[in-house]
């Protein structure tokens, strides 16, 4: 296995080529803001040269063609009478699984990869686009061992990093400039004007899915979520909310290796190993902290957490619960699709990894207690 401690330069160095970097889709003042904002040096200059391609003269010409012939449409979508379900949950701890489970149920609607990475052209292009990018994908991502294919669920942070600078999201194209998750993650510092932007931009990409969903009451997975109940609540009191926890150390780990084999691609500037740790403390601690302060103001009834282990263990049962207490309608009709997706993943192999070092584990220990309190994780010794 591949030592991330022992191999810092690797990480750099891959997080420098030119890949499918998420910004390519971004509208041109996002971009241009973001450049403002932010200082691009060095070996990064070469892959904003190709965003900067992309968003100014690659892809306008579609982007104006959506909006003449769907804008309309789109603003006319309406969510209030079905308000979406959101799954919650730091970044590694089981909410892909069960976001894939609840997209086999057809009466919901959820964000497609191919939505997620075309967005502001991805209903423009849907009926022929897709079939030419589908053998171009990957069989699974490059953090474990998930499968991925343009219909399957995706997280709706990306396509409101190409829409807006207003999300945590493009920390993870600039790591050092953490105004980003503080103000549109934590809402650390933002006024109500500020706020209400930031809402009336996630209605927008919601009313975007929706429309590609044929109205179809939508199931989103979101990790940057987990710090904006009181947000999300303004936009969608009767909303359900499902939150998932997992031991920290693996949070930890497998966070790490996120960052080492996926995020990197989206950096634009140089990031050390160090860093990236601290990234992942101050992620952790301030959407945890947050989630718990607020998740009281959830009424009762639209409220369930659940464990990552109890999810490994029985997804068949958590799910049934689920749908029980948070009087959801039409489990037994969709029951034999997610009995035929746990058969199909049920030899599905999980990344491996639990070398922390002394000193990161006594950090862990210290930072993330309260967590280990939370939740009725055992502490261990460094």
């Amino acid at each position: 296995m591949f030592n991330f401690e022992q191999n810092p330069s690797y990480f750099m160095a891959k997080s420098t080529k030119i890949k499918g970097h998420l910004l390519y889709n971004a509208l041109p003042h996002v971009w241009r803001e973001l450049k403002h904002e932010n200082k691009i040096e060095g070996i990064y200059k070469r892959k904003a040269t190709y965003i900067s391609w992309m968003v100014f003269y690659a892809m306008p010409p579609l982007i104006w063609l959506q909006k003449v012939f769907f804008g309309k449409r789109i603003k006319a979508e309406d969510l209030s009478k079905k308000q979406p379900i959101f799954i919650l949950g730091h970044w590694r701890s089981g909410t892909t699984h069960l976001h894939y489970l609840f997209h086999k149920d057809p009466q919901f609607g959820t964000l497609s990869n191919y939505q997620s990475f075309l967005f502001n052209i991805s209903i423009l292009s849907k009926s022929w686009l897709k079939i030419l990018l589908s053998p171009l994908m990957p069989e699974t991502r490059p953090q474990d061992n998930v499968k991925v294919d343009p219909d399957l669920p995706a997280e709706e942070e990306q396509p409101l990093s190409v829409m807006s600078t207003k999300t945590g999201f493009h920390t993870w194209s600039f790591p050092s400039n953490k105004s980003y998750f503080d103000k549109y993650n934590t809402f650390k510092g933002v006024s109500e004007a500020e706020k209400k932007a930031w809402q009336e931009d996630y209605q927008t990409v919601l009313k975007n899915i929706s429309y590609f969903n044929d109205g179809k009451r939508l199931v989103l997975k979101n990790p940057h979520n987990t710090s904006r109940v009181k947000e999300l609540l303004e936009l969608y009191p009767e909303s359900k909310f499902i939150f998932i926890h997992r031991n920290p150390y693996d949070v930890f780990v497998s966070t790490r290796h996120l960052m080492f084999r996926a995020v990197r691609v989206q950096f634009l500037e140089f990031v050390s190993h160090e860093a990236i740790e601290d990234m992942i403390f101050y992620f952790f601690t301030h959407t945890m902290k947050k989630y718990i302060a607020e998740r009281d103001l959830i009424p009762k009834a639209n409220l369930l957490e659940v464990s990552f282990d109890q999810m490994e263990a029985d997804s068949g049962g958590q799910i049934e619960r689920m749908y029980k207490e948070l009087n959801l309608p039409g489990y037994a009709a969709a029951k034999p699709n997610f009995d035929e997706y746990l058969v199909s993943v049920k030899n599905y192999k999980k990344n491996k990894f639990r070398n922390i070092r002394p000193a990161t584990k006594e950090r862990i220990n210290k930072e993330w207690k309260f967590a280990f309190d939370e939740w009725g994780y055992e502490i261990e010794q460094y």
